[in-house]
């Protein structure tokens, strides 16, 4: 390929990235001869492309012209529209969107300078191993390496030591505890598939035939998984429950499918609508449900989302759902994907997406139009039932140590944390004569009492930095009082069905 033609194949790549952007071209494109009419903007594009490529010290092609003008000028575009959802990846696998994966099988989240095991996969080698939901693990070793002690490491070292190896034989083996035991696990990196439902309670005469499902996404087939499931119970079931604490949503033919098992004949599922206000696409009950059962009932964070807040505004209005626990994410949006011949990927949003209204609506006094319909991007589903109390922003991880100065917001943040966990102790805001530096030096006299440690009295590094050993128990004890009162969440719930 001589220069010129990869100075066509090059420009043509620039202006398919224009175009996935959303940006169209005002003249036309002929396929396969690169030829095109680029409007002003665009040869802008292309002008200051050639600059970078040709006369930019560093450029080169190869290395930086492809991958970086396209995740580039997307982020870029995204990022002033404030859209995290529009982005570009290498590679289609980049994109997570499979419940099928390679690895260790788990989830985790820092604790106490280690790791807490949040999930672990169905058939993955973590579950083969043993591990369970609780762990927390504090080091590893690697084959013969010497031990990795992640209470002295932070956790981007932690992952990429996890992750240093790909292979499916070299042996991890993890030092840790289940509760106050000291806890040993040997497994090696292989492949497993997520779980998209679980069962949390089967219905019996003790809980009134109460069945309780946690959706945990929308990727990967959840409705064939419920039919399943539902379809062994049915005659039992007199209250179906989900749990979609967490589900940040997944394929939106999916909910729609799924909600299709429950909701009454006619009933609009959801509707698309392009930013021109046309109707891209419209999904809406065609026959009777499959299940029929009396009462459902929804639980909900602020971390449902997508197609979730999709499935429940449908069972919410075709099968008169109760919706318990905190408001949902809000994003009505719709994404689509453009594979590039190369296998890189755009995800770009698309549309917005339209669920239907209950009868009477009072949310966002919706009702009081006429289209029996409504986006609540932005905005949320309330629930019917509200948890009492706020405590979600306990799940936020913050890194004190990272530098001398932490943003105002991470400040508050930790003043928030401290005044809900001991409120007699600690303000609800600094004030002229109390400031973060205060509250660090408060917090770790209370930790050299709890621990009977008096290295923490003096919580700061040579640096000035925040010591780890006090972020680590802050992290801790936050995601300690989060678990606790998850739980609760549950039992309030269950209790006001």
């Amino acid at each position: 390929m001589d220069n010129q033609q990869k100075r066509n194949l090059i420009i043509s790549s620039v202006v398919t990235a224009i175009l996935c952007a959303g940006i169209g071209l005002g003249g036309g494109v002929l396929l396969g001869k690169a030829v095109f009419s680029p409007t002003q903007e665009e040869q802008k594009l292309i002008e200051e492309y050639r600059l970078l490529k040709d006369e930019w010290l560093f450029g080169n092609e190869e290395q930086y012209m492809g991958d970086l003008a396209a995740s580039g000028l997307i982020s870029a575009v995204a990022q002033s529209v404030s859209d995290p959802f529009t982005f570009y990846t290498k590679t289609t696998e980049e994109q997570g969107l499979s419940t099928d994966g390679k690895g260790f099988g788990f989830y985790s989240r820092p604790y106490d300078g280690g790791i807490y095991i949040t999930d672990v996969f169905d058939s993955s080698p973590a579950r083969v191993a043993g591990l369970k939901v609780g762990d927390v693990l504090y080091g590893v070793t690697v084959q013969n390496q010497e031990y990795f002690d992640f209470k002295v490491h932070n956790q981007t070292e932690i992952h990429e030591k996890l992750s240093s190896v790909q292979d499916t034989t070299t042996k991890f083996t993890f030092e840790g505890k289940r509760g106050n035991e000291p806890l040993s696990i040997t497994m090696t990196r292989g492949s497993y598939s997520r779980d998209v439902i679980s069962v949390l309670q089967t219905p019996t005469s003790s809980n009134q035939n109460t069945m309780v499902i946690k959706i945990s996404t929308f990727l990967g087939n959840p409705t064939s998984a419920l039919q399943g499931v539902i379809g062994t119970y049915k005659d039992q079931i007199q209250h179906l429950v989900f749990d979609v604490r967490g589900n940040g949503g997944g394929y939106l033919n999916q909910a729609a499918e799924a909600a299709s098992l429950f909701v009454k004949k006619d009933t609009l599922i959801y509707e698309m609508v392009d930013k021109n206000g046309k109707v891209k696409e419209s999904y809406r009950q065609q026959k009777d449900p499959l299940f029929q059962i009396p009462q459902y009932s929804f639980i909900t964070d602020s971390s449902s989302a997508s197609a979730t807040e999709v499935f429940a505004l449908a069972l919410r209005a075709g099968a008169n759902a109760k919706i318990y626990g905190f408001k949902t994410y809000g994003k009505g949006i719709a994404q689509e994907f453009k594979t590039f011949s190369d296998g890189s990927v755009v995800r770009y949003t698309s549309a917005y997406i339209y669920g239907p209204e209950r009868e009477n609506e009072t949310m966002y006094e919706e009702g009081k139009d006429s289209d029996k319909k409504m986006c609540i991007h932005g905005k949320g589903i309330i629930p019917d039932v509200t948890y009492p109390e706020d405590f979600q922003f306990l799940n936020s991880i913050a890194d004190f140590t990272s530098s001398l100065g932490v943003s105002e917001v991470v400040q508050d943040h930790f003043l928030k944390c401290m005044n809900y966990m001991y409120p007699s102790d600690y303000p609800v805001s600094y004030g002229k004569d109390y400031h973060f530096l205060d509250a660090i030096e408060a917090y770790g006299n209370h930790l050299a009492e709890k621990y009977g440690d008096l290295s923490y009295k003096d919580p700061y590094q040579d640096d000035g930095k925040v010591k780890k050993e006090l972020n680590n128990k802050f992290t801790k004890e936050c995601f300690d009082q989060y678990l606790d009162r998850y739980q609760k969440v549950y039992d309030y719930a269950m209790e006001n069905l």
